[in-house]
């Protein structure tokens, strides 16, 4: 998947910079630790993302598959339901 994020506009002027001042400048991108690394300078700047998005991207989940990773909190969820319905009847 892609992944946009946003950095500041410092952070992000020092990485066209570095472009310009080298054609094959290499950044890093951790999803794991939601960071963006000029790799040449070491400078990182954090970036946030949503749990949901994060998750999905971190284990290659499309929605039902991220659905399907929850199964047992979702039967034990319909589980409760049903245990609430017989109660109040």
């Amino acid at each position: 998947g892609l992944l946009p994020v946003q950095v500041s506009e410092e952070f992000l002027e020092s990485m066209f910079a570095e472009i310009e001042s080298n054609n094959e400048a290499e950044f890093k991108v951790d999803l794991v630790e939601q960071t963006v690394t000029i790799l040449s300078t070491g400078a990182s700047e954090p970036f946030e993302i949503g749990v949901y998005k994060k998750t999905c991207l971190v284990n290659g989940y499309d929605d039902i598959d991220y659905i399907l990773a929850m199964k047992d909190k979702v039967e034990a969820y319909e589980k409760g339901a049903k245990n609430r319905e017989l109660n109040i009847i």
